[in-house]
């Protein structure tokens, strides 16, 4: 199937707006952002990038096969846990134990194997997102005073969302709650598709260039950044 240049648009916009955010992180490590340092705004950004992120995955899971999502599952999963290990080596203070990639690759798996077994209408997307938004503050422990998922918490299943008290990542996307901002945008794809949306490429432009080349793009990014602001922070001490 032809490349849909509105994605890649969506994607590319996304990237951007995730560069930024970690630059703006970069820049609030050595000089305080009073706008920026864990304001609302600072909170909705971040929440805008890490859903548009798992919607457009979603999205995209209509394209391929139940097989196919499980790979790219498991190939997005294991650049997950390299990234842990070369946090752990290189930069134990920025250590992502369950970050991103890993939150995404979990739920490209979890997607192809619900493509396997079942089929879920698209009138029920609302339903995943509106179960995105109930369980969205489980990893935060909002669920310890309950005995059952006491013991969750207590026995550290933090890839599930029940991290322990001394958990501790630098990113950190659990299987609850974005695996149902995930199948929400798969389930959402899916009306897109009847809908001809998918017939609609669009024009490529900047945005779908960038968006086309967002793993390496996110791979990349704070390699550069990080040091690059780090260097500015001590020729201007």
């Amino acid at each position: 199937m032809k490349r849909n240049y509105n994605l890649d648009k969506w994607r590319g916009l996304t990237i951007i707006s995730m560069v930024l955010f970690h630059l703006m992180y970069n820049i609030n490590y050595y000089w305080h952002i009073a706008w920026y340092d864990d304001t609302l705004l600072n909170k909705i950004w971040q929440l805008s990038i890490a859903c548009s992120f798992f919607i457009i995955s979603g999205i995209t899971s209509n394209f391929l096969s139940a097989d196919k999502n499980i790979k790219r599952g498991i190939k997005t999963s294991l650049i997950a846990f390299a990234i842990t290990l070369a946090t752990y080596i290189a930069a134990p203070d920025q250590f992502i134990l369950w970050g991103v990639l890993n939150g995404l690759g979990a739920s490209m798996i979890i997607t192809g194997l619900i493509q396997k077994f079942t089929n879920i209408l698209p009138k029920y997307s609302l339903i995943f997102l509106i179960l995105f938004v109930i369980t969205y503050k489980i990893p935060r422990g909002v669920l310890y005073t309950n005995s059952f998922f006491k013991s969750m918490y207590e026995l550290n299943f933090f890839y599930l969302g029940f991290p322990s008290a001394d958990f501790h990542s630098s990113d950190y996307f659990p299987i609850i709650p974005w695996i149902f901002i995930y199948l929400f945008g798969f389930i959402w794809g899916k009306d897109l598709k009847n809908k001809n949306f998918y017939g609609k490429y669009g024009r490529e432009n900047i945005l779908s260039k960038i968006g086309k080349y967002a793993m390496p793009i996110y791979l990349a990014h704070q390699i550069i950044l990080y040091p690059l602001v780090t260097l500015i922070y001590n020729l201007a001490k």
